[in-house]
């Protein structure tokens, strides 16, 4: 049996912290200022401590308090950047609540890890119901639905949220894919470590955080 343990961390930063209240306040870098943010993290020990929507920011004062827990697009924290994952849709599944961790790519786009949402996992989850549903009815597939989840969980991927480009909404969020890669380490002229990252054969583990992540980090196209 393997046993996991959640840790809550308590990180709490001043100075350079501010808020925005909409992703167009972000691109025009039209931050509102705060004292302090304080950063609780539910955490199972996850590489470079990106995590899904894991992170509750809160600042002591009430007023504000609620506009972190609704309103807001994002928070800064010193170098750190929090999205609000409860605006956040995907072929329309919500990412949770609460804030993720985000990296900056170039001026304009952001770069979020989450677990595999929308119509794929929705799928995955009732191939994963339908056999064990079946032959045990309710409690076979709960059980069934409760490991597809920890797999997904565990199978974190990532998005990149990016200015809309049909004029619909003020962006849009796509799954990070081999393209999104390409795009990244060929117009930089990195071709070894695009070599690197099609190593891996299977198109699904590349897709991963976990294969991605470090890539653009030796890259230096985000810091850890």
């Amino acid at each position: 049996m393997t046993i996991v343990l959640f840790l809550l961390t308590t990180v709490s930063v001043c100075g350079q912290c501010g808020y925005c209240k909409s992703y167009k306040d972000f691109l025009e870098d039209k931050w509102e200022s705060l004292d302090t943010v304080y950063c609780k993290e539910q955490s199972k020990g996850h590489t470079f401590m990106w995590g899904y929507s894991n992170y509750k920011l809160t600042t002591g004062d009430k007023d504000i308090d609620r506009i972190l827990n609704g309103a807001a697009f994002a928070v800064m924290q010193a170098d750190s950047i929090y999205v609000n994952c409860c605006h956040l849709r995907f072929e329309k599944a919500s990412f949770g609540n609460g804030y993720c961790k985000a990296a900056r790519i170039g001026q304009n786009d952001l770069l979020i890890v989450n677990q595999l949402i929308g119509k794929e996992a929705r799928d995955n989850m009732s191939k994963a119901m339908d056999g064990p549903g079946v032959m045990f009815g309710a409690v076979g597939a709960g059980i069934a639905a409760g490991i597809a989840a920890q797999k997904q969980m565990k199978n974190k991927v990532c998005y990149i949220i990016t200015p809309s480009a049909n004029g619909e909404s003020l962006y849009d969020i796509e799954l990070f894919d081999d393209r999104r890669m390409d795009k990244l380490l060929l117009s930089r002229d990195l071709i070894d470590l695009h070599n690197a990252y099609y190593e891996e054969k299977d198109k699904n583990k590349r897709r991963l955080a976990a294969r991605i992540l470090p890539i653009l980090m030796e890259a230096g196209i985000i810091e850890e």
